[in-house]
């Protein structure tokens, strides 16, 4: 069984703090540190610790292949899929390159417009990834984490860690009618 769990972090003078709860990445479920101690004092548990990802600091490749490092800080920055209301869990998902990789831009001596990089990269189930790719629905990153996406009608959604909203209504409401004299 493999278990991702996040918790906060003080450095002080005695050592490395943890709050006294985290969360479970897989539906955000709320963990107490003592449980997962217990969990991790039993001489049957394999406990493997990685190295804390900065979701902040732009990681960057090369190439079109998306190396582990950058997929985990991907996956920990978006939690699940970006596609508006969805909320497949990342772990499950596709990196997409939000901006399309171009696999003849070097040979041609072109920059490359769709580079694997943080700020180019997102998480999409399956389904949404072959309906970004196969339909005319298309998004962009307008912050870390942040995705304002359009639909085939032309609606917008903005979809960021806390769900998503609509940047533009499809029913406004109707404006008042004017007061008669």
């Amino acid at each position: 069984m493999v278990l991702h769990a996040h918790f906060d972090a003080d450095i002080t003078a005695e050592g490395t703090v943890f709050g006294p709860t985290g969360r479970m990445e897989n539906r955000q479920k709320l963990l107490l540190l003592e449980q997962l101690q217990s969990w991790c004092g039993d001489s049957r548990t394999k406990v493997t610790v990685k190295p804390v990802i900065d979701l902040n600091h732009n990681l960057a490749t090369p190439g079109y292949d998306i190396p582990d490092r950058i997929r985990e800080q991907v996956i920990l920055r978006d939690r699940t899929c970006v596609f508006p209301h969805c909320t497949r869990p990342a772990r499950g998902c596709d990196i997409d390159h939000v901006t399309a990789y171009d696999h003849h831009a070097e040979a041609e001596g072109r920059p490359q417009p769709g580079p694997t990089r943080s700020d180019n990269l997102a998480c999409l189930c399956r389904s949404h990834h072959r309906l970004k790719t196969f339909t005319t629905w298309h998004y962009q990153m307008v912050a870390p984490g942040v995705f304002e996406w359009t639909s085939p009608h032309g609606h917008q959604f903005r979809r960021d860690r806390t769900g998503t909203t609509q940047i533009n209504p499809m029913n406004p409401a109707e404006p008042e009618p004017p007061e008669r004299p």
